[in-house]
């Protein structure tokens, strides 16, 4: 309290504001960005092979494959909006979009991309059901999502850029890194589907070096890149330590590094399709201990 000689004045002193610095993002958010990336990466997969003459798309693959892919979308606006404090408001976003926001943004674009592929996806399944398709329809279709897949990629990158207190998340490498990881782990979860169904020789081999590629890039950005730079700020600074040698090092290290990069090439090298799809699943849950670490440290560091 407030004397003023002999008096008291308490009721001078009085709380006017007072925020509550809690975490806003959890769980949700790490595996909506894996799932995400599965999605997009399956369909950027089926766009590039026979759109490059790397492997021919059967009936039965693109059913499957696209089946998969919408799947995983949906799981992604799910955990998107299961994540809002408010869900019900999500309508708000498409009903009156602010434009500015990636958020708003990032909502399109998974609209656009689901629409697109839930009728490429029909007219596929309904080719190979045997009635009549429109094969020039659907390869267009598949070249008219590539963009939007990317797009679905690497928005969060944008969509953590506008996080200004979160100094780590401003990084311009982030949308090529989320790319890298989309089509790491689509082509991972692939080489998983190719132990339940027979897949054509061509898109294995196609989407086994894929992975071995992108596993070997995603390993070097994520030692390097993200955390082996100087960083702009001092808070950046810390929360990276705090990934690498801090609170999240066992999901950097032990997770990310080895379950999610060194033992799924170690599994790649003997060759059997079995090991290759439990590889895949190793990089999907790597990555996932990986983004958890990413969206946890700096809204630590940012909120301490």
């Amino acid at each position: 309290p407030i004397q003023f000689g002999g008096r008291m004045a308490e009721q001078m002193v009085q709380v006017a504001y007072n925020a509550q610095h809690l975490i806003p993002w959890h769980w949700p958010v790490p595996a909506y960005l894996v799932t995400k990336a599965i999605g997009s990466g399956l369909f950027m997969l089926l766009a590039l092979g026979p759109g490059l003459g790397l492997f021919a798309l059967d009936g039965l693959t693109a059913t499957v494959f696209g089946l998969f892919a919408l799947l995983f979308i949906a799981a992604t606006t799910g955990l998107l909006v299961w994540d809002l404090e408010r869900p019900e408001r999500f309508l708000l976003i498409l009903i009156r979009p602010q434009w500015k926001s990636w958020l708003t943004r990032g909502a399109f674009l998974l609209i656009g991309f689901s629409v697109l592929a839930a009728v490429w996806w029909l007219l596929e399944m309904l080719a190979y059901t045997g009635a009549r398709g429109a094969p020039p329809l659907r390869g267009l279709l598949l070249w008219l999502g590539l963009p939007l897949a990317g797009g679905v990629a690497v928005y969060t990158a944008f969509l953590f850029g506008q996080a200004e207190g979160r100094d780590l998340w401003q990084s311009t490498l982030l949308p090529v890194h989320l790319l890298i990881q989309s089509l790491m782990v689509g082509s991972g979860f692939a080489l998983f589907l190719d132990l339940f169904m027979t897949l054509p020789a061509e898109l294995t081999a196609t989407a086994r070096t894929v992975f071995v590629v992108l596993l070997l890039v995603d390993l070097l950005v994520t030692l390097l890149g993200e955390f082996g730079m100087p960083h702009a700020s001092e808070v950046a600074a810390q929360a990276a330590h705090e990934i690498s040698h801090g609170r999240y090092r066992a999901h950097y290290w032990q997770g990310s590094i080895g379950l999610g990069h060194a033992l799924p090439l170690l599994l790649l090298w003997t060759g059997f399709p079995f090991l290759a799809a439990l590889a895949g699943l190793c990089a999907i849950a790597g990555l996932y201990l990986y983004e958890y670490a990413f969206v946890m440290a700096p809204q630590e560091i940012a909120n301490s």
